[in-house]
């Protein structure tokens, strides 16, 4: 979810998971902004934290 790789790592899965839910990969995405919208800030308690990184990284 993180590291270097990340992107490369999670588009196939993204993809499997739009066709199989019959979404278009695009509401998958949007779906995926609203999570980092909802939960940018729960999880580290600092600047070091991957998961407001890939949060802020997804809303660009």
């Amino acid at each position: 979810m993180y590291g270097p790789h990340a992107a490369h790592h999670t588009a196939e899965p993204s993809r499997l998971f739009a066709r199989e839910l019959g979404h278009a990969e695009e509401v998958l995405a949007l779906d995926q902004k609203a999570y980092a919208l909802i939960t940018y800030d729960l999880f580290g308690r600092g600047p070091h934290d991957g998961h407001s990184r890939w949060c802020a990284a997804l809303l660009r």
